[in-house]
């Protein structure tokens, strides 16, 4: 037991004495870690980034010492150690401090006053949102503590949206104040972590050992671009972009000494996967947030134990922070934490100012997306982040895009060593809504030959997943079913794990190799999320009909191995286009571009965006190479097009969320739905991309299968590590159906001691390891199963 004389940190039992040594130990041992980030805060603010740490953690926790709060926190002590004398397993339940009215963090900014401490508002600031509460959704708090309210709101208002310069400004004051203020929280959240005797992970650095003997196209190609301050690389896929990206980054880390980590932005977040596992092996670190490849990388080389306490875990909270080497994100992920609408929107952003970021296939078609792009480069240009864009068909109509950000763009650089070689051809085969009305191009999969196949939407997918089950029923081959993958966003990440490790074993460069007597095999069915992401390949591919740099990404999966076990060398792959139809209640077939366009409410059916109807005339049969790709796409794009007033309110509501949101948190951005808050991608005001928002869902079968659901969770943390194992997205409009249909069931989460959460969970029937989310009432897997162990008994 604690003696009655000492202060206590935790109601666990840790002295307050103790807690801060924590702490300044974990704040040595980041600042020896983040060399860089000390002298460019120095360099950019004239600052010392590490005595301002030291400053906030010698605070952050002084209000502690209010008697009201100790003797809550006494009572919640002996309370806690009484529970431990029955069940070792016990946990700290704090109901004495989430009773004590009061917030420890604002005493400490009280008796820095009352001593008379003057210590720099950035410091001020950091102790102040140590525990997210600097934000008007918390305003009541402040309500005794008035004076430091006004002080930060007088501070926070500085900048006006109507001011010109106030964008990179807000930009430069946000930047002093996000370090002290970021990396308070993550000493104090290492330091908490290693009391609780919990596993930490190392700070790291970047290191990359480039896996061949010789550089080849792009590889030579990198360095005459990169001392550029922004450069456009075009080039195959294939070609071996990613080892380049590498190579750039290695140049900006290690000999400009600019960055000190890399960040990989993807167009979505289900594309976020750009790095092949055997890339991985050759870097020292690499954190993946939204995607399933840093799990895909740790599977199989670690306990079960520790796979569990990995899976997630405290490296994927990292790499949401970007405090990873390397960090395979998106573009959305980043756009979103310039709002600074959450508290950890601050260390991102931070972390972010210390990069060398490369955005890979961003979405042209896409004029959200664009200018986001432009608006997060202006910010770029201002922290003077260093950027590499590549794409294998980037059309030259976006120099005049991105130039709009203030980079200077003098040419596309471009690797051509093999740019006329014929990879494919392409055969417009028809137009269809169903897999039956393609049954005799789908016949050649079912006799065995590998395919790919591309779906637009997630319903379309399983449309063909039901198809080959059926089919493979009716042949009596059920076994068959055990080579049929779909894979699709709406799988959970240890699902992804396992569909992704599937396809590689199917279809990836070791069965083409014929490597340990493998042999490429199977059926795959994806959707977007198998454009960039999956390292597979097959020498015949279907697919739905896209915008034309999109269809030059999955072209891209095509006969992709050199080294094949059947001898054929630049093999030329089938593409067969197929143009979704839909239905309308009346009988009539129209058009399905979704998810390329938008939905028309009046008239109840998908209008095509401009780039998918201009794709669809700019597509002819015959042979593509490279070069075909890259002039169809350029006659695509052909020019910038005009900013619709839609987008250009758009882009002006991310720069205003810049300018406004750089010191307090603002008020509520998002409009709940049935209590839950929508996915974070946008705010109120501003969205990344064009789409409708959409909400999680949870599966949790699993884990009540297992015994192991929990609807207590210790702290946020841990109930992120959750939202991100188990959580699936869905429209809101599905969402909606969902609730109705009472496909979902709302349940409350205790988070800590202090709040809880309430989130929608699916019922068991409407998830499964095999097809996914099923969201339709009438698409349960009770069907699925009727329909799949029919043929195939053990599938589901």
């Amino acid at each position: 037991m604690i003696d009655n004389q000492t202060i206590l940190a935790k109601p666990h039992g840790v002295p307050l004495e103790d807690h801060v040594s924590n702490l300044l130990e974990e704040t040595k041992k980041m600042l020896a870690a983040r060399e860089f980030v000390v002298r460019k805060y120095r360099e950019r603010t004239r600052d010392d980034l590490g005595e301002a740490v030291r400053e906030g953690v010698r605070w952050h926790d002084e209000g502690k010492k209010h008697s009201k709060w100790q003797s809550a926190c006494r009572l919640d002590y002996e309370e806690y150690m009484r529970a431990k004398e029955r069940d070792p397993n016990a946990k700290v339940r704090g109901r004495h401090l989430r009773q004590v009215g009061m917030r420890h963090e604002l005493w400490s900014l009280e008796l820095m006053r009352a001593q008379g401490v003057k210590t720099a508002l950035p410091v001020r600031v950091a102790v102040a949102a140590h525990h997210s509460k600097l934000g008007h959704k918390h305003r009541k708090r402040w309500k005794d503590f008035e004076i430091f309210w006004a002080e930060f709101a007088r501070e926070g208002s500085a900048f006006r949206t109507s001011d010109p310069e106030s964008f990179e400004r807000a930009l430069e004051h946000r930047y002093k104040f996000a370090g002290p203020r970021s990396l308070l929280q993550l000493v104090d959240h290492r330091a908490s972590a290693s009391e609780e005797r919990e596993e930490l992970p190392e700070f790291k650095s970047f290191n990359y050992s480039f896996p061949y003997s010789t550089r080849r196209g792009v590889q030579r190609v990198i360095e005459e671009l990169w001392d550029e301050p922004f450069a456009i690389l075009r080039a195959p896929t294939g070609a071996g972009k990613t080892d380049a990206a590498l190579l750039w980054a290695q140049h900006q880390i290690k000999d400009r000494q600019i960055a000190d980590r890399l960040v990989i932005a993807m167009p979505t977040r289900f594309t976020a996967n750009a790095l092949s596992i055997s890339t991985a092996e050759n870097l020292s670190a690499i954190g993946l947030y939204h995607s399933s490849a840093w799990y895909q990388r740790i599977k199989g080389k670690a306990s079960v134990r520790q796979r569990e306490q990995c899976l997630i875990d405290k490296e994927q909270v990292l790499a949401r922070k970007l405090e990873t080497p390397v960090t395979v994100t998106t573009i959305d992920h980043l756009c979103i934490c310039l709002t600074g609408t959450r508290e950890d929107h601050h260390a991102t952003f931070f972390n972010l100012a210390h990069s060398c970021v490369v955005i890979d296939e961003a979405d042209f078609y896409d004029d959200f997306t664009q200018q986001n792009i432009v608006t997060l480069l202006r910010a770029l240009r201002t922290l003077e982040v260093p950027v590499l864009l590549m794409s294998a068909t980037v059309p030259e109509s976006v120099r005049d895009v991105y130039s709009k950000s203030g980079f200077i763009i003098s040419k596309i650089f471009e690797d051509k060593s093999d740019y006329e070689r014929v990879r494919c051809v392409v055969k417009k085969h028809c137009k269809a809504e169903k897999p039956e009305q393609i049954a005799d191009l789908l016949q050649r999969a079912l006799n065995g030959e590998p395919t790919i196949i591309y779906a637009n939407t997630v319903r379309r997918a399983q449309a063909y997943y039901r198809w080959f089950v059926q089919q493979f029923g009716k042949r009596g081959e059920p076994e068959k079913c055990e080579d049929l993958v779909i894979y699709h966003s709406r799988f959970t990440e240890p699902h992804k794990v396992d569909k992704e490790a599937k396809l590689v074993e199917m279809l990836g460069s070791d069965a083409w190799a014929y490597k340990d007597d493998k042999r490429p095999c199977g059926i795959a069915i994806l959707t977007q999320i198998g454009e960039i992401s999956v390292n597979i390949s097959a020498d015949l591919m279907i697919s739905d009909m896209c915008p034309l740099d999109r269809l030059a990404q999955r072209a891209g999966r095509l006969s992709r191995f050199d080294k094949r076990g059947d001898d054929k060398r630049n093999a030329i792959g089938e593409l067969f286009i197929i143009e979704p139809l839909a239905t309308k209640k009346t009988g009539e077939p129209v058009s399905y571009p979704a998810p390329y366009g938008t939905y028309d409410k009046g008239k109840r059916e998908w209008l095509p965006a401009e780039a998918f109807s201009k794709s669809i005339e700019l597509l002819f049969d015959g042979e593509y190479s490279a070069k075909t790709f890259v002039v169809r796409v350029n006659q695509l794009y052909p020019s910038a097009r005009k900013i619709e007033p839609l987008v250009r309110i758009n882009q002006r509501a991310l720069e205003d969320c810049i300018v406004l949101n750089w010191l307090i948190l603002p008020a509520e951005q998002v409009e709940k739905i049935n209590g839950v808050e929508p996915d974070d991608d946008h705010t109120k005001d501003w969205k990344s991309r064009d789409i409708p928002p959409q909400v999680t869902v949870y599966a949790i079968q699993e884990l009540v299968e297992s015994g192991e659901f929990n609807q207590y969770f210790p702290n946020k943390s841990k109930f992120r590590e959750f939202q991100l194992r188990h959580g699936l997205q869905c429209y809101v409009y599905e969402f909606n159906h969902a609730v109705e249909a009472q496909i979902v069931e709302l349940m409350t989460f205790q988070i800590g001691e202090e709040s809880q959460e309430q989130v929608f969970v699916l019922r068991p029937e409407f998830y499964n390891s095999k097809m996914g989310l099923l969201i339709d009432k009438e698409l349960s897997s009770k069907d699925d199963e009727d329909i799949i162990t029919s043929s195939s008994p053990g599938i589901i």
